[in-house]
């Protein structure tokens, strides 16, 4: 018998599969290469929203340098850290509109406190405690503030004090926006006297020891007090008794 010849077919298809994958990657590339280098891509418009914080001259003047460069050469991580640094700024979203377009959308993180430096400066942190930068000395947001002994050196941007009566005030802070938030425009300032966390009132000055239980309650019998009573200014007002109203003359 003769003995049996190889099938070569098969991989005669095989090799031809792969040069046509071949021959259509090095067509891509070329095409893409050929792109990258024409100017009907190269950006005319820059555009940028969602920031309030953070000034526009400061994010037109960062982003202006992408002007006149071609849209298909741009990685999104390559602007995204031009921003990495500002703690402001948590995220960071590009969009590119063919022929000549790039828009970029921000999301900074929001105030939550203002902390008062020993040196009488205010420092935003958000609701977890981190530094932001505040711009040109503006200061726009309403938030309540927090007597501290930091000095501004102490508070870096995008870094967290790490002090257990801050850690106190900002969770009371969130638990007063859970539970009473119809009570936050009420709330001037936060500070501590032997370890119990003190309110003062925006609109009367008085000084609140709030309650630790049914706290909505005891602010809504606090303000129908001071709105209906006698209660002198820049008094203490202590709510920690159940259902009770406590004034003492003075500030503690």
């Amino acid at each position: 018998m003769k003995p049996k010849r190889k099938r070569r077919g098969n991989s005669r298809y095989y090799v031809f599969f792969v040069l046509i994958l071949i021959l259509l990657g090095a067509t891509g590339t070329g095409v893409y290469m050929l792109l990258t280098n024409v100017s009907w891509f190269d950006i005319t418009t820059i555009s940028h929203s969602g920031n309030s914080i953070v000034p526009d001259s400061l994010i037109t003047g960062i982003l202006s340098e992408y002007q006149g460069t071609n849209l298909l050469k741009i990685r999104s991580s390559q602007i995204r850290s031009h921003f990495a640094d500002f703690a402001r700024i948590q995220k960071v979203s590009i969009s590119k509109s063919f022929p000549q377009t790039l828009k970029v959308t921000f999301n900074e993180r929001e105030g939550f406190l203002w902390l008062r430096t020993v040196e009488g400066e205010l420092v935003a942190i958000d609701s977890d405690g981190l530094v932001l930068e505040s711009f040109n000395g503006i200061i726009s947001e309403d938030l309540p503030v927090v007597g501290t002994f930091l000095s501004v050196a102490q508070l870096k941007a995008g870094q967290n004090p790490n002090k257990p009566y801050l850690t106190r005030i900002i969770n009371f802070h969130k638990r007063i926006s859970d539970e009473a938030p119809e009570f936050l425009p009420h709330i001037s300032e936060y500070y501590m006297i032997s370890d119990e966390i003190h309110i003062v009132d925006a609109r009367h000055g008085t000084s609140i020891i709030p309650a630790q239980k049914n706290l909505a309650d005891q602010f809504r019998r606090y303000l129908f007090v001071q709105d209906n009573g006698n209660i002198a200014r820049r008094s203490t007002v202590d709510l920690r008794y159940d259902k009770q109203v406590v004034v003492k003359e003075g500030r503690l």
